[in-house]
């Protein structure tokens, strides 16, 4: 039996193949995921805790405005892709957005799930 569920959720979080970044309504980062940060290149534990958005991610515009755009239209995304920079070396990233509510319904922040698929569309030479 699990002792501590709060604990459980946490590691089914950090142990998610795909990145995950979820901020708050006013624009504060609550939570990075490990893969969040490896794929970023980024230290998921205490580079963007606490810290708005827009200057956490002020290296990649193309998801800031993905983030801009869920928090001020409330319009979630399925499937998309945008294109990062990370040391001069593009990289495609697959997303979706979605929106946290509590369970009364009111709306407390966004996530961002996301893979690096630059290698999936390349064609063998």
């Amino acid at each position: 039996m699990i002792q501590n569920i709060q604990e459980y959720y946490q590691c089914i979080l950090d142990n998610l193949t795909g990145g995950l970044v979820s901020v708050d309504l006013s624009g504060k980062v609550v939570y990075l995921n490990p893969m969040a940060g490896k794929i970023l290149r980024m230290e998921a534990d205490t580079c963007c805790q606490d810290m708005h958005y827009q200057k956490a991610f002020e290296a990649f515009p193309a998801l800031r405005d993905v983030i801009k755009e869920t928090i001020e239209t409330a319009k979630c995304v399925r499937r998309a892709e945008i294109s990062i920079m990370h040391a001069n070396t593009p990289l495609i990233i697959g997303y979706s957005t979605m929106l946290v509510k509590n369970h009364e319904g009111k709306e407390l922040g966004i996530t961002v799930i996301f893979q690096d698929i630059s290698f999936v569309n390349k064609k063998p030479v």
